[in-house]
C-alpha cells in the first residue's frame, strides 16, 4: 500500500496584511533559488549573499536557517504563502550582544508592494518580543539603497549616522548609512 506525504509548511511566527513570515522549508529551495538569483537583488546585499544563487546556494541557506539556535532567519511570503524574500536578524557578541542586525530583502516581482516594510515593522516588534535582553536593532543600509532607506524610515528607524566610504560592492566604494530601533521606541505599538 502507497503512502502519500503531506507537504507541511511551517506556522507563520508573523500575519500581516501584506505578508507572512514564517520558518523555512524544504520546499521554498526552488522558488528561494529563482527569486534569489537577479543581479538587482544581490546589489545591496553583504559578499557572503551568493550570485550567482543557486539550487545548491538555496539548500544551504534553507538548511543553516532550519536548524539555527536561535531560529532568527525566516523566509517572507505574500498572504497566499507565495515566497517572497527573506527577513532575519544577526546576533552581535561581545559588549553589544544586546544589539542585532536586521537584515532583510524581497523578490523583484513584489516590489513597490509595501512587502518590505510590512515585514520589518512586525518583525522588528517580533524580535524585541522573543528576545527579551534585545535593546536595539540596526541596520546598515548601502548608501544609494534609497528604497531600503524609506522603508526603515517608515517603519520607525532613526538613521543615526554614515560611515563614509566603508564598503566595497563589485568595485564601487559606497557609505553606509546606519539605522537605529530602540526597544523604548517600540513598546506598546502592538
Amino acid at each position: 500500500m502507497a503512502t502519500t506525504t503531506l507537504k507541511s509548511t511551517p506556522e507563520p511566527i508573523v500575519v500581516t496584511d501584506k505578508c507572512l513570515i514564517r520558518p523555512y522549508a524544504l520546499s521554498d529551495v526552488e522558488p528561494l533559488a529563482e527569486a534569489a538569483n537577479l543581479p538587482e537583488i544581490v546589489a545591496y546585499m553583504r559578499n557572503t549573499f551568493p550570485h550567482p544563487y543557486t539550487i545548491e546556494s538555496s539548500k544551504f541557506w534553507v538548511d543553516f536557517a532550519m536548524n539555527a539556535d536561535p531560529m532568527v532567519n525566516f523566509i517572507i511570503c505574500t498572504p497566499d504563502g507565495t515566497p517572497a524574500g527573506g527577513i532575519g536578524l544577526t546576533p552581535r557578541k561581545d559588549v553589544d550582544y544586546r544589539n542585532w542586525e536586521l537584515g532583510y530583502w524581497v523578490a523583484k516581482d513584489h516590489w513597490g508592494k509595501g512587502i518590505a516594510t510590512s515585514a520589518a515593522k512586525a518583525f522588528s516588534l517580533w524580535a524585541f518580543k522573543q528576545f527579551p535582553d534585545l535593546l536595539r536593532l540596526e541596520a546598515g543600509v548601502f548608501g544609494d539603497n534609497t528604497a531600503s532607506m524609506k522603508v526603515l524610515s517608515r517603519v520607525g528607524y532613526t538613521a543615526e549616522g554614515v560611515k563614509r566610504h566603508a564598503i566595497c560592492k563589485n568595485g564601487k566604494v559606497m557609505d553606509l548609512v546606519i539605522f537605529g530601533l530602540l526597544r523604548a521606541e517600540v513598546e506598546g505599538l502592538d
